[in-house]
């Protein structure tokens, strides 16, 4: 595995590792010009190799959940495989999903690298040869963004995300210091085993899952655990997220076109990691959406390109 570095003229810097595509490194500059990491990262790079949190990678071919690892592609059964075996769903692109695979470098300048992987027909059960493209790109002030590109030459459904766990705080020990903010109406009713069900929507007015206000973390971590917000309208991209760290005024803007954000307080963290030491707001579509015909299709067609944006905004008081 090889890490490759961007970096602009004020000095935010991102590093990628091929292993996973993933963010192993993001360095933003404080109001007085100091570099802040903000992303949980392991001390050695032959650690991500065992990694069980997903940290900081590339999610697919399908980020989040599937019921029993079931889909119907023009009503032709396909079995993905079951790697959450508990409760027998699959999750995050399998047992060896695109978080475990090695991506080749396509082009790189100083504030924009390009990876491409491509994912054979069958692979973790998934029909179709598929050929994604992922791009990082630094602007001149605080900003990241990932462009997800791919095609397909059979119908598949597609579903890439970035598992980043961010941590505003200067000590990098919890989350605790930090606001939430979701401007969304609506959340996804869940089932203990993470699955939506019927309403498969409801509005968060009243409800636990209401943080259309800035939300102490530390009120709502244990409560929430995890959940999807749903925003309309599909595919406008559009401010998902802002994330506040009270002691030190750094604050992160989660911008996104996809229709769903995941908010997960990192409860389940561990390792050489604590629970609730980062948390993570994933773009995406919503668990279990090939099941559920309420929800945006996934599906993506040999005359289709897949497309979508997200951006981390960084900022301080």
């Amino acid at each position: 595995m090889k890490s490759f570095l961007l970096k602009n003229k004020i000095n935010t810097q991102v590093e990628i590792l091929d292993y996973g595509c993933r963010i192993i490194n993001l360095l933003i500059p404080d109001s007085n010009g100091n570099s802040i990491e903000t992303v949980l990262r392991y001390k050695n790079l032959v650690d991500y190799d065992k990694d069980t949190n997903y940290l900081g990678c590339t999610i697919g071919r399908y980020a989040n959940r599937i019921l029993e690892g079931s889909i119907e592609i023009n009503k032709q059964h396909q079995q993905l495989s079951i790697n959450e075996t508990l409760s027998n769903n699959h999750l995050h692109g399998g047992f060896e999903g695109f978080d475990k695979k090695i991506w080749k470098v396509v082009s790189q300048t100083d504030q924009k690298i390009e990876f491409s992987y491509f994912s054979k027909d069958g692979e973790e059960g998934y029909p179709g040869n598929l050929t994604i493209y992922i791009i990082y790109e630094l602007d001149d002030y605080r900003t990241l963004k990932i462009t997800y590109l791919a095609n397909t030459d059979r119908e598949t459904i597609l579903n890439l995300s970035n598992h980043s766990y961010f941590n505003l705080s200067d000590n990098k020990e919890s989350i605790d210091d930090h606001m939430i903010r979701i401007p969304s109406d609506y959340y996804t009713p869940l089932n203990e085993n993470h699955i939506p069900y019927s309403p498969y929507e409801s509005k968060v007015e009243g409800s636990i899952y209401d943080l259309r206000e800035n939300t102490p973390v530390e009120t709502i971590k244990k409560k929430i655990c995890n959940t999807n917000y749903r925003f309309y309208p599909n595919h406008q991209f559009k401010d998902q997220a802002l994330l506040t760290d009270i002691k030190t005024g750094r604050t992160l803007r989660i911008r996104s076109d996809y229709p769903g954000l995941q908010v997960y307080f990192g409860n389940y963290l561990e390792g050489s990691l604590k629970p609730f030491q980062g948390l993570c707001c994933e773009p995406h579509y919503a668990p279990n959406s090939p099941n559920i015909n309420q929800y945006p299709s996934v599906l993506l067609k040999p005359d289709q390109q897949y497309k979508h944006n997200i951006e981390f905004v960084f900022d301080n008081f």
